[in-house]
This record gives C-alpha cells, sequence and structure tokens, in this order.
C-alpha cells in the first residue's frame, strides 16, 4: 500500500492535534480550587461516562470558580471535573 506524503503528512498533524487538546489543562490555581473544594452533601451520578470534550448533561450543577471566569467546576460520579461554564464542556478530570 502507497502513502502520499501529503496524506502522512496530515495523518501526522491530526494525531499530533488530537494529543494537544486532550493535554490542555486548567491553570494550576484553578486545579487546586477544585481539588479543595467541598464535596455536595449528595452524591452526583449520570449515566454517562464524564469525557473531556463533553457537555456535562443539564441535570449536574456546575459551579462557576471565583476570579476564574473562563472556569467551573463539578463532582459528577465521585471525579472533580473543570469545565467550561458557557458550553458545560469537561476541560479536566481532576485524577
Amino acid at each position: 500500500m502507497k502513502l502520499r506524503p501529503v496524506g502522512i503528512a496530515a495523518a501526522v498533524l491530526m494525531t499530533a492535534s488530537a494529543a494537544l487538546a486532550q493535554s490542555a489543562v486548567a491553570p494550576e490555581k484553578v486545579i487546586t480550587f477544585v481539588q479543595k473544594a467541598p464535596a455536595p452533601k449528595e452524591r452526583v451520578v449520570v449515566k454517562e461516562k464524564v469525557v473531556v470534550g463533553q457537555p456535562l448533561p443539564d441535570t449536574v450543577v456546575v459551579t462557576p470558580i471565583p476570579d476564574e471566569t473562563g472556569y467551573a467546576y463539578a463532582i459528577v460520579n465521585d471525579e472533580r471535573v473543570i469545565v467550561e461554564p458557557s458550553t458545560r464542556k469537561v476541560i479536566q478530570v481532576i485524577q
């Protein structure tokens, strides 16, 4: 099977772009805030798997992070996640 150089370059670029998008992380200040934030009194559980790049269901309460307008967080399925408030997309899952 012969691959054209342009096809190979496109495949490499797409792979690198996907890896870069997945490695984007929130600032350390935001991560620390989310790690220390108190958990809700009642566990929040959803059927859907929490995935970076996907929005959280509307049933999940997203809490804004003070002084960081571009970030919010939620604790879902016992995972702390940082989300983009306007789209509810998961930016990072805190391990």
